[in-house]
């Protein structure tokens, strides 16, 4: 992973939206409309991240993060999204289309869904709407007034459009799951946003008269008459399975109520474990035993040795209390306890 600009301006901002790129993105109007917003400049940072290498001139220009992750095969958005989590600065993470129009309130309606109190945002899993068209980018859009004159599909709930939590929530609970079967096209915020409400917090989408706009892409993945060969490209990334193209992982996480990724991101990891606050010295010995991949076989042998040679010890002192008597067992027992 290489940083390629990052936004180290005061104050830290009330918003971090991650926008991701694999090489891909054939337009970069997202970043005009997020400019455009009616929040102070200030209050939000827009974090671009490109899975592969490619460095867009307008992305370096108008983006206060740029981050190029160096994947090589399939790409691995939920690294990604890590790679955005861990480099955010705002109390909220955003993740969302980086294809998309923004309305100019969109940044406003997060921090007022998200009920700042004394400074701090309330824990809460925001979805907002995305409306969808088969209609191209036109190049002349400035005014979000004129997309009342495309053709919109209806509207239904794409879990996978755009996704606000705390940044500390996403902590806690291990930021994306970088599980191989989350490799490819099939996934997205989802799985964190569903981990969520498993530990309890409240989900709520947004009223749509706040929602994303997005434009067909040129030779879109699933229209049969605009068959291409990028299109079949595009075909073979989707590499595992999938439930009505919801990650099969992440399905089965939300519904046996799961909180954890079963691949946790190292730092993150790190980052959630210093969070804990531990009573006693004494339990921290406990809680600093292992790494995240727990006992080793080596070391689960020795406790399996130990116990063996627990119960041996308790055996010798049942027989002794038979053959020798209380007295001459209880001096064995000591014998035996300090290892003579």
């Amino acid at each position: 992973m290489r940083i390629h600009k990052n936004n180290e301006r005061p104050p830290a901002p009330l918003v971090s939206i991650i926008l991701l790129d694999w090489s891909c993105r054939e337009r970069f109007h997202a970043l005009d409309w997020l400019n455009r917003q009616t929040v102070p400049r200030h209050q939000y940072e827009l974090i671009w991240v490109e899975l592969f290498d490619r460095i867009v001139p307008k992305v370096l220009d108008e983006a206060d993060v740029l981050i190029t992750c160096g994947q090589r095969g399939t790409y691995h958005k939920h690294e990604g999204y890590n790679a955005g989590l861990l480099q955010s600065r705002g109390q909220i993470i955003t993740v969302c289309d980086s294809d998309v129009v923004f309305p100019t309130d969109f940044v406003e309606s997060i921090v007022n869904s998200f009920q700042f109190s004394q400074g701090e945002a309330q824990p809460l899993v925001l979805m907002h709407y995305e409306w969808r068209t088969d209609s191209e980018y036109p190049d002349d859009l400035v005014d979000i007034d004129r997309l009342s004159g495309f053709k919109w599909q209806k509207l239904w709930p794409n879990v996978g459009a755009c996704v606000s939590v705390r940044r500390i929530d996403a902590i806690r609970f291990g930021g994306f799951d970088e599980h191989y079967s989350y490799q490819g096209f099939i996934c997205g915020p989802y799985d964190l946003a569903w981990r969520l409400v498993n530990a309890g917090l409240p989900e709520i989408w947004h009223d749509p008269a706040v929602a994303l706009w997005h434009f067909a892409h040129p030779a879109p993945y699933f229209h049969p008459r605009l068959f291409s060969f990028r299109n079949l490209c595009r075909w073979f990334e989707i590499t595992h399975p999938h439930c009505e193209y919801h990650a099969l992982t992440a399905v089965e996480a939300f519904s046996t109520g799961r909180v954890l990724p079963l691949k946790e991101n190292p730092v993150v990891h790190r980052l959630r474990m210093s969070l804990r606050r531990i009573g006693t010295p004494y339990e921290e010995t406990y809680a600093t035993k292992t790494g995240p991949e727990g006992f080793g076989r080596i070391q689960r042998l020795r406790f399996r040795l130990a116990l063996a040679r627990e119960g041996f010890m308790r055996l010798l002192i049942w027989l002794s209390y038979k053959l020798l008597g209380s007295k001459n067992s209880e001096a064995l027992q000591k014998v035996l306890r300090s290892g003579g």
